[in-house]
């Protein structure tokens, strides 16, 4: 729901855009993603179910995954901030932009 009503405000896309680079990742991703050194892989769980293991690591909060999850990472890519669940535009940009 978020990319239909918050990340397509001008002032959202905007702000990432300067601050950010910005990365959609579906959670059920099937290809092989190499990242910060480590492969991750799809990991099914039942017949047309799964979580990718990248997905898993990033959108997990205390050993719980949540969707949406929006990540800030840091240079090294460590997570240095995890938000979940819905967001509106105002609450959206108070909070990448402190």
């Amino acid at each position: 729901m978020m990319k239909n009503t918050t990340f397509k405000n001008n002032l959202v896309i905007q702000e990432l855009n300067n601050n950010y680079y910005v990365i959609d990742l579906n959670a059920e991703e099937k290809s092989v993603i190499q990242f910060g050194g480590h492969l991750y892989k799809f990991k099914p769980s039942g017949l047309n179910t799964g979580i990718h293991e990248l997905a898993e690591k990033l959108a997990s909060i205390n050993d719980k995954v949540s969707y949406p999850t929006v990540c800030v990472l840091n240079p090294n890519f460590e997570i240095t901030t995890q938000y979940n669940g819905f967001m509106d535009i105002n609450y959206f940009l108070s909070l990448i932009r402190n």
